[in-house]
């Protein structure tokens, strides 16, 4: 993208995920970015919501994004799906 499209273009990328995992996790999660387009989050699903929230976020993600000059990048994540439940730990 930074190559493509020049940094702003990426960083705006990298804020929109950054605001899109916030919001959908809500206050009680933990949310932050690995480094470069990597991120994290923690939170408790209750089992029986867990598959739609998962399906919701995966749509969420895959999203496009407009840039400030309006033009539109087309994102997706790679790995959505990577829950565990960290009570069997």
């Amino acid at each position: 993208m930074n190559d493509t499209m020049g940094h702003a273009a990426g960083d705006t990328v990298l804020a929109a995920y950054g605001s899109r995992l916030t919001a959908w996790a809500g206050p009680r999660a933990a949310v932050g970015r690995l480094g470069g387009d990597e991120f994290a989050l923690v939170l408790e699903l209750n089992a029986d919501r867990r598959e739609r929230c998962l399906e919701q976020l995966f749509r969420m993600l895959h999203t496009p994004v407009v840039l400030d000059d309006g033009r539109t990048v087309d994102v997706a994540a790679s790995d959505v799906l990577g829950a565990r439940d960290l009570s069997r730990l």
